[in-house]
């Protein structure tokens, strides 16, 4: 194996580290898969369909919701929609919470989630990594390329400020190189997991 495909295989566990709030998203919308689990559970009756979105501290709160719009849904077909939407709504606040993130609303249904949140999902299908690895070698490749190609450019400036008037320049120079650094170390963390918990209990 080159030093190449080596360094990218050692990236494939990033997930879209590059945007995470991106990839935690699509949790929030209609049909994700946490409001979808939802609105299965209400269809079946069987709030044990939605329990395993959320931690289990939320558990509790999620049975008295479900119970609630169980009732509710038998006045008629508004009152369905409304009991419906107010369980997925609390099912995905509670999901968001135990992400570490607060619940802004729900969002549409049909929103672009992105190339990598539907090739880990067919990965997560089919046990095939290959369609997942390619979307991440090339979204990492192109982060990492694009934020060195910046580096570069920074240093046309001389690596020291000797005079007031370099000072400027260094200190993009310093930032550039330091944000290249970093970037890279939060690859290599999230590759080793530290980026890569859901909910937790």
């Amino acid at each position: 194996m080159t030093a190449k495909p080596a360094f990218l295989g050692m990236l494939i566990g990033v997930g879209l580290c590059l945007a995470p709030m991106n990839a935690r998203a699509h949790c929030d919308t209609l049909d994700g898969p946490v409001a979808m689990a939802a609105q299965r559970a209400l269809e079946a009756g069987n709030v044990n369909l939605v329990l395993p979105y959320a931690p289990a501290t939320a558990e509790a709160e999620i049975r008295a919701a479900f119970d609630k719009s169980r009732r509710v849904r038998g006045l008629g077909a508004e009152a369905r929609t409304i009991a419906d939407l107010s369980f997925v709504e609390t099912v995905v606040r509670l999901h968001r919470v135990g992400e570490g993130v607060s619940y802004t609303g729900l969002r549409p249904a049909g929103l672009d989630a992105g190339p990598a949140i539907p090739a880990a999902e067919a990965a997560v299908a089919s046990g095939d990594l290959a369609k997942l690895k390619a979307v991440l070698q090339a979204q990492v490749e192109h982060a990492l390329s694009e934020r060195l190609a910046h580096v570069r450019e920074t240093q046309e400036a001389p690596a020291e400020a000797r005079t007031p008037a370099e000072v400027a320049q260094v200190r993009e120079r310093v930032r550039a190189e330091l944000a290249f650094v970093t970037f890279a170390e939060g690859i290599r963390q999230a590759a080793l997991g530290a980026a890569g918990d859901h909910h937790q209990d």
